[in-house]
């Protein structure tokens, strides 16, 4: 069951970016966030339209990675549910933030997917989905680069810092990079 603060909260932040969005697009003078390739999250400006860009992360593509734990972050965030091999639903937890793109990963993406109403539900992160969940981004905000992401469970933070998104990990602050190595 949805949490209903959270969702008008989502709703509102979604009617201010489609304002603030359109009032861009006349004037020309922002544009989209551009992937800097496969190597991190990225985005600059406004927060909301910053993962429309973004590559896609699934069991076979960048499924061990710090961008994987952001993702993650953002089911735990919406309270999204994983179903074991006997049809039972489970919450994503705390926990369940590993970095691994893993059947639990997948099974939570096609909860979140669905429940958002994408045309895609195929368990990948993707510009549709992570597109989707952009739109409730908001910042960034202080001289920190906090962005916090409403969800309607908990709201999270993530820091973007010279336009690379950074995900905590283990306490400390980490890139959200497609490649473990970076």
């Amino acid at each position: 069951m949805r949490n209903t603060q959270g969702r008008s909260k989502r709703l509102l932040m979604a009617a201010v970016a489609v304002t603030a969005g359109a009032g861009i697009a006349l004037g020309g003078t922002a544009s989209l966030a551009q992937a800097t390739g496969p190597h991190v999250v990225d985005g600059k400006g406004a927060a909301y339209n910053d993962w429309g860009d973004e590559g896609d992360l699934s069991r076979w593509s960048h499924a061990d990675s710090n961008a994987t734990r952001l993702w993650q972050t953002v089911l735990y965030a919406d309270g999204a549910k994983w179903k074991d091999s006997n049809g039972k639903r489970h919450a994503f937890k705390l926990s369940d933030i590993d970095g691994r793109f893993g059947k639990r990963t997948e099974s939570a993406t096609k909860y979140w997917q669905h429940n958002e109403d994408l045309e895609d539900v195929d368990g990948i992160a993707g510009k549709e989905t992570f597109g989707a969940a952009d739109d409730f981004l908001d910042g960034p905000n202080g001289s920190g680069g906090w962005i916090t992401y409403s969800g309607y469970s908990h709201d999270v933070t993530f820091k973007r810092l010279d336009g690379t998104y950074y995900v905590k990990v283990y306490g400390q602050w980490k890139k959200a990079a497609y490649d473990w190595r970076s």
